[in-house]
């Protein structure tokens, strides 16, 4: 059998190659393109910038955002700074770890929420006349003057400053029913005290009467006051010492009659 010369050969590779290489071209056509790379969708989440203790109270400087997969986003977590500041943690937290509402105390509402720490919330029932019961707002600032009349007739009334400089949470009315009396609406005011604070006005309210007394916003000063009675108001007097009431006796003998006194 006779050998091919090499050309031929050339040829057949090139026809064949070329056949292989329309195939190929034609079956890539007729393919769909590849889809594109799927988007990732960010969400923004709060989280610790520092490692954060249990029952700390968040601040801004402790947080920041991170943007995350919304697939990878944790559930209760915020998207939001100011949904977590001034909330206490019930668990610690480390540093990019997502803060979660789990881990966290309920966000304090209404009256709660204005009342500073260590501090208390008291609502005293006031007059008209008492210190400014209709003028009165969030956050002024007022002193508490008691009246107090004795039980003993001898004994004289006395007024006295005996707190200063309490915050005032808010004001409002109740009503009052006294029996036999129709009811009556009595003007409130809720003022933030510290415990001891609290003591001397509830004791303020039973034994005497309260005035409230409107500060200035600027006045801090706390002044101490000997307090008054209706003699020094009126300029009189107070008596040295005690002071011993003389006593009379009528004495008849027979037909005279005598005054003893002792």
């Amino acid at each position: 059998m006779r050998r091919l010369p090499p050309w031929v050969w050339l040829v057949v590779a090139v026809i064949l190659g070329g056949t292989a290489t329309l195939i190929s071209h034609s079956w890539m056509a007729g393919r769909p393109p590849p889809p594109p790379p799927p988007v990732v969708r960010l969400a923004p989440v709060v989280v610790a910038a520092v490692d954060i203790d249990a029952g700390a109270t968040l601040a801004a400087k402790q947080l920041k955002i991170k943007e995350m997969p919304q697939d990878k986003v944790p559930k209760g977590s915020f998207a939001r700074l100011e949904e977590v500041k001034d909330r206490v943690t019930t668990a610690s937290y480390k540093e990019g770890e997502a803060i979660l509402d789990i881990n966290l105390e309920l966000k304090p509402t209404g009256l709660l929420a204005r009342v500073a720490s260590h501090k208390r919330a008291m609502t005293v029932k006031v007059d008209e006349v008492s210190g400014v019961a209709g003028f009165l707002s969030p956050n002024d600032r007022v002193d508490v003057v008691v009246t107090i009349t004795p039980k003993e007739a001898s004994k004289d009334v006395v007024s006295k400053v005996v707190l200063q400089n309490l915050r005032v949470l808010g004001t409002g009315q109740k009503i009052e029913r006294v029996p036999g009396e129709k009811p009556q609406v009595v003007p409130t005011v809720t003022l933030e005290v510290s415990p001891e604070e609290g003591e001397r006005l509830a004791l303020s309210t039973r034994d005497g009467q309260i005035t409230l007394v409107l500060r200035g916003q600027k006045d801090q000063q706390t002044v101490d006051t000997p307090g008054v009675n209706t003699l020094q108001l009126l300029g009189g007097k107070e008596p040295e010492g005690p002071q011993e009431t003389a006593r009379q006796v009528e004495v008849i003998r027979k037909l005279q009659r005598e005054a003893l006194k002792f």
